[in-house]
């Protein structure tokens, strides 16, 4: 007996936009399946059989296609963008005696020593790439993250993994870490902007006292004018004054 789930598949004759429309009114799902050196085969799949298969977090299904049972790896499932309904799946036949490649979503297991110290942890790598036979794909990958402290990560070469499955992402990839809080950034950021508010307020007061000492010269300017206008008067006077002396004594020698 097969570990897979089932899935009741029909062959689709018509293809396009339209064709997609109808099956999807009758509870049925477009989907396609690829196998190498083929042309890709367009089916249909019972939505219920298809939800119910892929919650239990397989990716790899048993179908029967012109009464022949095959195993096929879900490769892309498209979502409906607003009711997140599924629209499309693509499929890739596979053997069970072949190894395939294919993403496994990576677990976190443990508490960190770097979260009880106060830090934050942040997983970098949501999916792992391994390369096994069909019948040993993980449902998913496991790093243990209780020894991980403040400041510090797990690579992937710290990830649990079988015998029989191989991991093909770059084993010194990081994928989890605990970091210190990013508050304490936020207020040093917050510290400089107010330095920066002060500085631009003493630049304008500076300014405005450059006014002010523009305005004293003109005032400076101003009264050395009215200076100038009294000297002028007052020389008038004193030349008027000489005149008026030097006339007495013309007429007395007349």
């Amino acid at each position: 007996m097969s570990k897979f789930e089932k899935l009741n598949v029909a062959i689709r004759d018509k293809k396009g936009t339209s064709s997609a429309r109808r099956i999807r009114l009758k509870d049925q799902i477009p989907a396609i399946l690829y196998h190498s050196g083929l042309d890709a085969l367009s089916l249909s799949v019972d939505k219920k059989e298809l939800y119910k298969a892929l919650k239990t977090g397989q990716v790899i299904f048993e179908v029967k296609i012109k009464d022949e049972n095959q195993f096929v790896l879900v490769k892309d499932v498209q979502y409906h963008p607003v009711n997140d309904n599924i629209m499309h799946v693509d499929f890739q036949k596979v053997k069970e005696d072949e190894k395939i490649s294919l993403e496994v979503p990576l677990r976190i297991e443990g508490e960190a020593e770097g979260v009880k110290a106060g830090g934050i942890l942040v997983q970098i790598v949501s999916t792992i790439t391994v390369q096994c036979k069909p019948t040993t794909v993980p449902e998913a990958l496991i790093i243990d993250v209780t020894n991980l402290e403040l400041n510090s990560s797990l690579s992937v070469k710290d990830i649990e993994l079988a015998a029989d499955v191989e991991i093909m992402t770059d084993e010194d990839l990081a994928v989890v870490s605990v970091q210190e809080p990013k508050e304490e950034v936020v207020e040093e950021v917050l510290e400089d902007e107010e330095l920066l508010e002060g500085e631009e307020g003493e630049e304008g007061t500076e300014g405005e006292e450059g006014t002010e000492g523009e305005e004293g010269t003109e005032g400076e300017e101003g009264k050395e004018s009215v200076d100038g206008k009294e000297d002028s008067s007052e020389d008038k006077k004193e030349e008027t004054k000489d005149g008026k002396e030097q006339k007495p004594k013309e007429d007395k020698q007349k």
